[in-house]
């Protein structure tokens, strides 16, 4: 998706508000939104996808009262920025994007880029560890002694001489989470023939 059909992606999703929306070249901000008329006025030259993603928040939310445009202590505008950006996101990875492509995220939707940064890769690391913590017990029934003795016979291939074994650094080694410390422990004990 493009910058232009992203655009009217979202005001197609603005009309389902029923926000009459009008175009003028001669509007002197990019856009704005008036809930209590049901009206939004934007020009098309300055016009962007966070922009209209950003009054569309202000719409869903009802917003009545707000501040200035940058007005960043305005709890509705901090509100609406997110939200765009969630928004925008939530777009860009149904159509395919991912956190690799972050550059064209921001390039299509013009969102500012710190502002993005900040909150695509605290959802995206959040996201992240709730698949860690829902899959990290089937990951453990996945793994047995078998495989750990495996893992572990070819992690000492590796030495000539072995005088002491970080346990740690041979998980992170295999890819295998911190959990299987007991067990790795154990079985490293095991085969040195250590009590």
């Amino acid at each position: 998706m493009n910058k232009q059909e992203l655009i009217e992606y979202l005001l197609l999703e603005m009309e389902k508000y029923n926000i009459h929306i009008t175009c003028d070249d001669c509007f002197p901000k990019n856009a704005m939104v008036n809930i209590k008329r049901k009206l939004m006025i934007y020009n098309p030259t300055k016009i962007s996808a966070f922009k209209i993603a950003h009054e569309l928040s202000h719409v869903i939310n009802k917003d009545i009262c707000r501040g200035s445009e940058n007005d960043t202590t305005n709890p509705q505008e901090v509100r609406a920025n997110r939200e765009a950006v969630l928004l925008l996101w939530e777009i860009f990875e149904a159509n395919g994007g991912n956190y690799e492509y972050f550059n064209v995220f921001v390039n299509t939707t013009e969102a500012p880029f710190e502002l993005a940064e900040l909150i695509v890769k605290k959802e995206y690391l959040e996201m992240h560890d709730a698949l860690n913590e829902i899959f990290e017990d089937e990951i453990q029934i996945k793994i047995n002694k078998q495989e750990m003795h495996e893992y572990i016979v070819d992690y000492i291939s590796y030495f000539d001489v072995i005088e002491t074994v970080s346990i740690y650094e041979f998980l992170d080694r295999y890819h295998l989470s911190h959990n299987f410390y007991d067990m790795a422990k154990k079985e490293f004990h095991q085969l040195f023939g250590a009590d």
